[in-house]
């Protein structure tokens, strides 16, 4: 099994990729925290993945199209 990173960061944010565990069905529910300075955000149902490793990754990925979206492309977020 292939080891995936938990943390990552990109363009000054901090990422923590934090998937939770639906037990019953045997699945993890992706989630985030995204977070620079004093700013945290919390992301949660990011989609239902079958091993730990695709929660980790499709958190962080979908982190970083946050960012983009809301802090690079001239989002209203975007602090200068």
């Amino acid at each position: 099994m292939k080891r995936v990173k938990r943390f990552a960061e990109y363009e000054g944010w901090k990422i923590e990729a934090s998937p939770t565990i639906l037990a019953n069905q045997r699945l993890f529910v992706s989630g985030v925290i995204v977070s620079r300075g004093d700013e945290h955000f919390i992301f949660t149902d990011l989609g239902n993945r079958v091993y730990r490793t695709q929660a980790y990754e499709r958190g962080i990925e979908w982190a970083k199209q946050w960012i983009d979206n809301n802090y690079r492309s001239g989002g209203a977020g975007r602090r200068s």
